[in-house]
Order: C-alpha cells, then sequence, then structure tokens
C-alpha cells in the first residue's frame, strides 16, 4: 500500500522527533490518577492483570470505580483489548488513560509486561510497557495528544525514515503505519510494506533534497508505526520524523 498524502496543512514550526524501542521498550498505555485521595498505586501481574487503588499513602485500598472491584483481567471479553482496557478506565472519576505505542484493537490479554506495585502521586503520568513477545510487535507513536484534554491546540506528524531489525525465527516482517484520531477513536492503515528477512536490518525512506516524507497525518491526528512478526518479534525499531503545534 502506497503512502497517503492526507494532511491539509502540515503546521509550523516542525519539531524532529527520533524515537528508537528495543523489544519491551515500547509503551501500551499510559494512565494518570486524577481521583481526591492522596496516594493511588497500580500492579500489573505476570498475565497482564491490572489493579488500581487509591487512599491514604501506605494504605491504598482497592479503587472499585475501575474494572470488577479495582482489577482489570485482561483475559475477560469485555477487557481484552486496549480499547476495552482504556474506556473502562477512562469511565472512572478517578482515573484517565491513553494509548501509545498500540491500536485500540490490539489484544491485551497477558500483552503488558508484569510490574510490581508501583506509587504515583496525582495528576502523574506512569506508563505501563509492552511485552513484545507476546504483542509480536513493537510501537512508535509520532505526534502529540491534541483536542483530547480541553486543550485548543493541534497538532500534525510526519514520518520521514524508519530503521527496523527483526530478528525473528520463523514467519514474516511487515510495517504498518496507521493515522490516529484519538477523539473519534479511528485508526487507518496509510502505509504498509514489508520488512527485512531475519537478522537483516531494513530501512524506508522517502527523502529528496531534504523535503518529502513517508506517512503524513493530518492535523489534529498523529502516527503510529508497528514492526509486526507474523509468528514471533524481537529487534529494534528506530523511527525518524516531526510533529508541530499549533492553535
Amino acid at each position: 500500500m502506497a503512502a497517503e498524502k492526507t494532511m491539509n496543512a502540515i503546521l509550523n514550526p516542525k519539531q524532529p522527533v527520533v524515537k528508537h524501542f528495543v523489544d519491551d521498550a515500547d509503551t501500551g498505555l499510559t494512565v494518570r490518577y486524577i481521583g481526591p485521595e492522596a496516594s493511588a498505586t497500580v500492579t500489573v501481574a505476570a498475565n497482564g492483570d491490572l489493579t488500581f487503588k487509591h487512599g491514604d499513602a501506605g494504605s491504598e485500598a482497592v479503587d472499585d470505580t475501575v474494572g470488577a472491584s479495582g482489577v482489570i483481567d485482561v483475559s475477560d471479553a469485555a477487557y481484552n483489548t486496549f480499547a476495552k482496557v482504556v474506556d473502562n478506565i477512562n469511565g472512572s472519576p478517578n482515573w484517565e488513560a491513553y494509548i501509545v505505542d498500540a491500536l485500540r484493537a490490539d489484544s491485551s490479554n497477558d500483552t503488558l509486561l508484569a510490574m510490581s506495585e508501583a506509587t504515583i502521586a496525582p495528576k502523574t503520568d506512569l506508563a505501563l510497557k509492552k511485552d513484545t513477545s507476546v504483542a509480536l510487535n513493537l510501537g512508535v507513536r509520532i505526534g502529540k495528544r491534541s483536542a483530547v484534554t480541553g486543550s485548543d491546540d493541534i497538532s500534525a506528524a510526519e514520518i520521514y525514515k524508519i530503521d527496523s531489525l527483526n530478528t525473528y525465527a520463523s514467519g514474516t516482517s511487515i510495517i504498518n503505519v496507521y493515522e490516529i484520531d484519538e477523539v473519534e477513536k479511528t485508526e487507518t492503515l496509510i502505509y504498509s510494506a514489508a520488512g527485512g528477512a531475519t537478522t537483516v536490518a531494513d530501512s524506508k525512506e522517502f527523502v529528496v533534497n531534504g523535503r518529502g516524507s513517508l506517512a503524513v497525518s493530518r492535523v489534529g491526528k498523529h502516527l503510529l508505526v508497528k514492526l509486526v512478526g507474523s509468528a514471533a518479534c524481537t529487534g529494534s525499531l528506530t523511527v525518524i520524523g516531526a510533529t508541530a503545534t499549533g492553535m
């Protein structure tokens, strides 16, 4: 699938962005506590289940406004995608969450890395990392959040180069780029191409005389690059691009 030039007006000035992720370094979702208590905690169990607590520091108790009695069982059909997990968290008056280096449709079942109980101060972001060996992909988000949390800012994103290395033992490797609209909760595939053979570095770029891009988002949206293995995924993903924000 060829890249689609879908941006209606790239914003300026552009801010260069370089992101490099290896196994287990990309983020599935980010959570934030916005409730009335002094402290909050989040735990990710070995199977990916999430437990949310809040209260006085050192004596936090489960927050039953999230999941079932404070626990999101990601094997349950009600919570088995990132969309279902994030939408449930955002349905609580005490928490906010958003997807970072993943798609709403991606499976959440056992996909997050285990994390011991982490204490977070109110209105502080906590990144929950993906387990590459389970997710079978590495993701890189390019672009800022816009028109989601009451801000009047709008943003856009461009990608100039994608470098990847997948040392998979079997199957195939592919590079996909999606345009993401967080407000409308839509994800559109705008670029897709085969990745490199196992252990072979692959590079995709579109820059001529310093201009041009591999993929461009429309204003108010961002881009997500995914290195996907059909049977296995382990390696690295580097994305070079730019973002811009305006009013």
